[in-house]
């Protein structure tokens, strides 16, 4: 075959050793060289690399920038093809070196870029890139939001710990200085015209003092009238002022604002540090301080609130107290006294002595239905009652009547009944160092007489004061030799439970077997001796309100005793009976 056929379409077939302008056969296409100025046709791997988001680069052997993509270009603007990368680029991109892939972290002009190398054959290299600017804000944002939620919760549970004014204030200043201020100020105000203050800083002990509202500065006074509800700047040029610190200190900003009440602002805060730090530090710290502002606020509030209310319940519980029995000449008085509740000193028995003029002493012992602070209020009242017609009336009965009849009288409408088991009795000092007592029941158990041969009960009777407008008391005259006493309890030792099976009571028989032989003791070592055991018997740790009270008439005088003087409490010596007090008696 003379002709070899070469290309298609366009092609040329030319024959061996001829010249193709004279061959026979198909025409041959002239060759036309490219338009000059036409751009060169550029790959599909090109347009590939530039359709990525991240920035592709890869360079040869010597450094040399061979392919550059457009995301790349547009993330490091200094990249050139043909350039070296140490001159074009950042130097964590060349730094970087060895086998294997390796990830950087770039800061460039305030964006943050995350580098991936790839090595390639021929010892050429590739850096993948990507902006992370956004992923770095958020986490930064997370980060900061986690850190002020940290400091927000250890502080509420710092200042829940303490309902005292000046502790919780001294609180609030030094968490201020942990995470807001250098130093930091708390002004709270405690009374018309003066304020408290407390400072603290991150070096040194905490300060503090008074001073009084009128040097305090116009911005202060404002945070604390409530005038200002947010930061608001503060001059720091008062050099008289206990939060600006001592020179040198450098220049300082300074900042008050209020914290937050019950309707009123409950004290300020003063942040001072020193300047330079960042604009954007000083928002993020701004929005920070108002909300530690807020709870800090609330602290305060809430330990003023109860302060004021606990000073208020000392003042009332104070006069509902159990009164100091007096020392009188020609009888002698003992007392204990155990509430239901503990932590309150106050219940529903109480006991009350009142002298007379003339040597005469009247005392009552009662029991009102409740126990707690409702009943303890009631029994504030009828002692109340009790001292004011006293002055009135002196004949027992007849005073018992008028006590009912003002009960009566004085209790609410929507009230719940209310009535009290009372004994109440006149001691008049007779001769040869005995006691008269005059002895008017409303109900109430009956007194036990403590003899030299035993124990005696006195039934008196009477109905409930404060139940009925009719009721009816009746009396009895007692005589007491000396060392005899009279013991009025209430019903907190005859029924309370205990012994072998928890359910019994201790009833007036072991009471008055408790007693018997205490007549050489002293009246106040008979009231403890009856409250001590009674409370031995109880089974649990609940039981009702516990009154004693002992009247008891002198003890003679003990004959003095030969050798050593020494005496100790638990051997104290009983005495002889004198037969002349008894046959005065």
């Amino acid at each position: 075959m003379d002709r070899v056929t070469a290309g298609l379409g366009g092609g040329a077939v030319e024959e061996a050793g001829g010249d193709p302008a004279t061959s026979v056969g198909v025409p041959i296409a002239p060759v036309i060289p490219p338009d000059p100025v036409d751009p060169p046709q550029r790959s599909l791997a090109d347009l590939l690399l530039d359709g990525s988001d991240s920035g592709v680069l890869a360079c040869d052997e010597r450094g040399v920038v061979r392919v550059v993509n457009a995301a790349a270009t547009r993330l490091v603007p200094g990249l050139r093809v043909g350039e070296l990368l140490a001159a074009a680029g950042p130097a964590a991109l060349t730094a970087d070196s060895g086998a294997g892939a390796a990830q950087v972290d770039l800061d460039l002009d305030g964006r943050f870029l995350a580098a991936r190398r790839q090595p390639l054959p021929d010892g050429w290299t590739a850096w993948h890139i990507q902006d992370v600017t956004e992923q770095h804000t958020r986490m930064d944002s997370l980060l900061a939001e986690r850190a002020r939620s940290r400091f927000l919760a250890a502080a509420s549970r710092r200042l829940g710990l303490s309902l005292h004014p000046g502790r919780t204030a001294r609180t609030v200043a030094e968490l201020a200085v942990v995470e807001l201020a250098d130093a930091a100020v708390v002004v709270r105000p405690v009374q018309t015209g003066v304020v408290e203050w407390v400072r603290c800083e991150r070096a040194g002990p905490p300060t503090s003092g008074r001073l009084a509202v009128a040097d305090l500065p116009a911005p202060v006074a404002d945070a604390l009238s409530g005038l200002e509800d947010g930061p608001r700047p503060l001059p720091v040029e008062h050099a008289e002022i206990p939060w600006t610190p001592p020179p040198p200190s450098g220049p300082l900003q300074a900042a008050v604002m209020p914290l937050p009440g019950n309707g009123v602002p409950a004290g300020a805060l003063v942040l001072v540090r020193r300047e330079g730090e960042a604009a954007a530090a000083e928002e993020v710290d701004a929005a920070l301080a108002e909300e530690f502002a807020q709870r800090g606020g609330i602290a305060l509030a809430a330990a003023a609130l109860y302060a004021q209310q606990a000073r208020t319940a000392a003042v009332l519980k104070r006069s509902l107290l159990q009164p100091s029995l007096p020392t009188l000449p020609g009888m002698t008085f003992g007392a204990a006294y155990r509430p239901a509740e503990q932590g309150l000193l106050i219940g529903g028995d109480f006991y009350d002595v009142h002298p007379d003029p003339g040597g005469r002493v009247m005392f009552l012992l009662g029991d009102v239905c409740g126990k707690g602070v409702d009943a303890a209020v009631s029994t504030g009242q009828l002692r109340q009652s009790v001292q004011a017609l006293r002055r009135l009336e002196r004949d027992p009965v007849r005073l018992l009547e008028l006590l009912n009849a003002t009960m009566l009288e004085t209790m609410p409408e929507d009230a719940d009944p209310s009535f009290a088991t009372v004994v109440l009795g006149a001691a008049t000092p007779t001769a040869g160092g005995g006691l008269r007592l005059e002895l008017a029941g409303g109900g109430h158990q009956p007194p036990l007489i403590v003899r030299r041969d035993g124990v005696e009960m006195v039934e008196i009777g009477g109905m409930l004061v404060g139940a009925v407008p009719s009721a009816r008391f009746r009396s009895r005259t007692v005589d007491l030799a000396p060392g005899e006493a009279c013991v009025l309890y209430t019903d907190g030792v005859t029924e309370a439970r205990g012994g072998p099976d928890g359910r019994q009571t201790f009833d007036e028989q072991r009471v008055a077997d408790l007693l018997s032989g205490c007549h050489v003791m002293p009246a106040p070592a008979i009231a403890e001796r009856v409250e001590l055991h009674t409370t031995r018997w109880l089974a649990s740790g609940h039981h009702d309100d516990i009154a004693v009270l002992v009247i008891q008439a002198p003890l003679p005088a003990s004959p003095p005793r030969t050798g050593s003087t020494r005496r100790h409490l638990h051997s104290v010596q009983p005495t002889r009976p004198d037969p002349s007090a008894e046959e005065t008696a």
